[in-house]
């Protein structure tokens, strides 16, 4: 699915998402990633296919910046929610995280830019 924002200034956009990857600011990726406003896109090293799990959580607050004021955490094509110690250990350290499909946390991520939120994604593919 192609999205609208073509550019938000110099943040990276999400400018489609489908099975066969994501665009972000003109380039493709086919892996998951990991990106941000002020986070250049990072391969994240995780199966799609798997659920998420501590050692996840742990490596995903490794890449927010102490500004970031909610990370989006896609979860492929459809929502899953991760075991509740996962969910505990973000709350822990108090990160501000959504569980959505990948292709809504792509849309939510452009419009937070907008808004000129600090939002982290991480999309798994």
């Amino acid at each position: 699915m192609k999205f609208q924002p073509e550019a938000l200034g110099a943040a990276l956009v999400v400018q489609a998402y489908d099975e066969q990857g994501v665009v972000i600011s003109g380039v493709q990726y086919q892996h998951s990633v990991v990106f941000g406003v002020d986070r250049a896109p990072l391969a994240w090293p995780k199966p799609g296919a798997e659920p998420i799990n501590l050692d996840d959580a742990q490596w995903l607050l490794s890449q927010c910046p102490a500004s970031m004021e909610v990370l989006l955490l896609g979860t492929g094509p459809k929502q899953v929610f991760p075991p509740i110690e996962v969910r505990r250990h973000f709350l822990n350290k108090r990160c501000p995280v959504e569980f959505m499909d990948s292709q809504a946390a792509a849309r939510t991520y452009n419009i937070l830019v907008g808004e000129g939120r600090q939002v982290v994604a991480a999309l798994l593919l």
